[in-house]
């Protein structure tokens, strides 16, 4: 269960920081032509983020996100940005680079998965992973 709780909270930390940090996104100026898109990751976000919470709370687990501190890093670094380059391009660019690094690590983390891991959670990550690829293949578009 030990490699199930660290995939589990893994899941958690890469969705809450999604719920975190996509508002942020969808508040700077040159976002505004992908905020449909920004908004339905968001939800899926909230979605997986929330299943993870379910999931630990059924197997007497408790989850913490990725911080405050983690969180305003995050959002100075979109902001910084959009002041350095307040392209669309470059916002769509900057979310593409963080979903493949997070996919990267997704797959590396599906990998480790062995038959003995709960298929529910195997199932959580892979669909963390398919709204990371969605995420890349959304924001090509803005480039």
């Amino acid at each position: 269960m030990n490699d199930e709780r660290t995939f589990l909270a893994f899941i958690h930390k890469t969705a809450a920081m999604g719920v975190g940090t996509l508002p942020q996104a969808m508040g700077l100026p040159q976002s505004r032509a992908m905020v449909p898109a920004l908004q339905d990751q968001l939800r899926e976000c909230r979605t997986i983020a929330a299943r993870a919470q379910a999931y630990a709370r059924a197997h007497g687990e408790a989850l913490r996100g990725p911080g405050s501190a983690a969180l305003a890093l995050a959002g100075a670094a979109l902001r910084t940005r959009a002041v350095l380059d307040p392209s669309t391009s470059t916002l769509a660019e900057r979310l593409i680079r963080e979903s493949t690094g997070g996919a990267v690590e997704t797959v590396r983390r599906l990998h480790q998965c062995t038959r003995d891991t709960d298929p529910a959670l195997v199932e959580l990550g892979r669909r963390l992973l398919a709204a990371q690829e969605r995420t890349i293949q959304e924001m090509k578009r803005f480039l």
